[in-house]
């Protein structure tokens, strides 16, 4: 096998370890939140329109957050702040029963 077959099954995974992270801990949120860069799961959300000289874009400000992103050393985060100029997907997961 040459560096770059060992390469792609390292990434290959941390892109199954980070899936597995996110199916485990999906059950601790109320929402999923996906923006054009990446995707939260969050238990607090509240999407604000902005009205700006160039057009509006959204302050997204979300609290209690995990953090879909394989770079990260702590997806969990208190609280965190987006701002898009795209559109901003937020669904409520279903609570389980």
């Amino acid at each position: 096998m040459d560096s770059i077959d060992e390469l792609d099954m390292f990434e290959a995974d941390r892109r199954l370890a980070l899936y597995n992270e996110y199916r485990d801990a999906a059950g601790l949120f109320r929402y999923y939140i996906e923006t054009e860069l990446r995707a939260y799961l969050a238990n607090g959300v509240n999407v604000e329109p902005v009205a700006a000289p160039g057009g509006t874009y959204f302050k997204v400000t979300l609290t209690d957050v995990w953090i879909y992103e394989a770079e990260r050393i702590n997806r969990f985060v208190p609280e965190t702040v987006i701002y898009s100029v795209n559109d901003v997907h937020v669904q409520m997961l279903k609570a389980e029963e």
